[in-house]
């Protein structure tokens, strides 16, 4: 298995290598829901598959790194595809669903129960990587509440999940928006708490959090793509049976406490389904809330997810599976 900088390009990323394995290029980050990404590493040769992985840090970088080829597949959230298609975009394709529940909220340890009306007076400091899935969640849901995002002290906070919660160890903020591994560390250490009772995953937007994708130039290779779902399926089927082996995996690839790595995974659902209205919704709310452009995006989305591949290689029908 190879780990590559992220944006490295080259045409030999879809060029076959002299023992016959199709080289692949893999997106993936070091946290819970891409698991199945590092396994697919692993297991690549059993499927035909060269599979390089190159590392990001955030969704959106990789978003980018899939609209300019320089990697064939990866994980991106829901909102991510809409934001592309808004842009005159049309580089990628949704092939299946990874993960819901995985967008959180965490609080300072010890402030007690939060409603989304404390939020809303401008008296908590909210830490947030703006426009990303689980900011859009949040405006959802607050909107839902009837409240605005406007009311809120949102400190905007550059750098990684883990830099978010650092402004919540130092006192910057009081609440923050994030994905695990970032604030189980936080609760190991003491100074943070789920804020469990600020389910932003119960929104109108629905629960899915990642999406597994590709370049859109891979449709060309159809045998290619199934290759790469099935190895993805199984790899995911894997995880979702054996909690434990996910675990492990996790841990395995960031060196973090067992038991933060046990922590993570207790609110993530792996799985294939992704819903297209569902994640259409995104793009509804995108438009309503002016982030994004074309009013006509929740229709053009829709036809960025593709479920032919993954009903051929799961057996499932489309409705089954989502569509």
């Amino acid at each position: 298995m190879a780990i590559a900088a992220a944006g490295c390009g080259g045409s030999d990323a879809r060029e076959d290598n002299p023992g016959g394995l199709t080289k692949i290029r893999l997106g993936w980050q070091k946290v819970p829901m891409t698991s199945a990404n590092y396994l697919m590493a692993q297991e690549g040769h059993k499927y035909g598959l060269d599979i390089e992985l190159v590392e990001f840090n955030r969704y959106t970088d990789m978003r980018v790194a899939l609209e300019n080829g320089s990697i064939d597949f990866g994980t991106i959230g829901p909102g991510d595809m809409a934001l592309s298609a808004d842009s005159g975009r049309s580089d990628m394709v949704a092939l299946a669903g990874e993960a819901t529940g995985a967008d959180l909220i965490a609080k300072r340890a010890g402030v007690g129960p939060l409603t989304w009306k404390d939020l809303a007076s401008g008296k908590v400091p909210f830490g947030s990587f703006g426009a990303g899935i689980a900011w859009v969640k949040t405006v959802a849901t607050l909107d839902e509440q009837g409240y605005d995002i406007g009311d809120v002290d949102e400190i905007k906070v550059a750098g990684s999940i883990f830099d978010v919660m650092q402004t919540l160890k130092s006192g910057g903020t009081q609440v923050v928006m994030n994905v695990d591994p970032a604030i189980a560390q936080g609760a190991k250490e003491g100074y943070a708490e789920y804020a469990d009772e600020l389910d932003i995953n119960s929104s109108s937007l629905g629960g899915q959090n990642s999406l597994f994708v590709a370049n859109e130039d891979m449709l060309e290779r159809p045998e290619v793509v199934k290759k790469v779902l099935r190895n993805y399926v199984d790899q995911l089927e894997r995880l979702a049976a054996d909690r434990a082996l996910w675990a492990t995996t996790f841990q395995g690839y960031t060196g973090i406490d067992k038991s933060v790595a046990e922590e993570s995974l207790k609110r993530i659902q792996l799985g294939v389904r992704f819903s297209r209205n569902e994640l259409s919704a995104f793009a509804k709310f995108l438009t309503g809330k002016g982030i994004a452009k074309n009013p006509e995006l929740p229709e053009i989305v829709k036809d960025r997810y593709q479920y032919e591949f993954l009903a051929e290689v799961t057996g499932k029908s489309e409705p089954e599976l989502g569509k």
